[in-house]
């Protein structure tokens, strides 16, 4: 994403409020800009880059309110492009009571959207994708905090390491072993 392009997508964030939401330590606005630089550090591909920036825009299970109203994905896909909203939309439409059960092993998984409660076949690339945005921003989340129980993350990371990349598995291990 061109420099021009990320600043937009900042101060969209900004102009949705996300830099004033409390997310544990700091804002909305700079887990978003941790999950982004995450997930450049790992050499992801540019949308799931994007993606990590804008992740929550739809809210997600339980966690965070939308800053953008699903009536609204046309103006997300127009900003961010196509890819990187769709990883996005699965993101924040994914019913985690339902799917992450499904998880473990999987190299395809029942999706149940939370928003709409259509069902579909979610695999290969797209489940690699949705799995990496998870853990990079499980990991933001980790490195500003110390006395949080990890206990679930950890479970779900061992579950699902064979859908990730190396980069990912390292900076796990060195995050979540600092926080035992």
């Amino acid at each position: 994403m061109s420099v021009d392009r990320r600043a937009r997508v900042v101060e969209f964030l900004r102009s949705r409020g996300a830099d004033t939401i409390r997310l544990h330590h700091r804002t909305l606005l700079a887990h978003l800009t941790g999950t982004e630089k995450i997930l450049r550090e790992w050499d992801a591909p540019e949308p799931l880059v994007t993606a990590g920036l804008v992740h929550a825009a739809y809210g997600t299970d339980g966690l965070v309110s939308p800053l953008v109203p699903i009536d609204e994905r046309q103006m997300l896909r127009d900003l961010v492009g196509e890819t990187a909203e769709k990883i996005v939309y699965t993101y924040g439409c994914c019913d985690r009571q339902f799917v992450y059960p499904q998880l473990s092993d999987a190299e395809s998984v029942r999706w149940r959207d939370r928003f709409t409660g259509e069902m579909w076949t979610v695999e290969g690339g797209e489940l690699r994708q949705f799995m990496e945005l998870t853990w990079a921003n499980a990991l933001e989340a980790a490195a500003g905090e110390t006395d949080a129980d990890w206990d679930s993350v950890r479970v779900l990371f061992a579950m699902t390491s064979h859908l990730v990349s190396s980069s990912a598995a390292n900076t796990a291990d060195t995050t979540l072993g600092r926080l035992t």
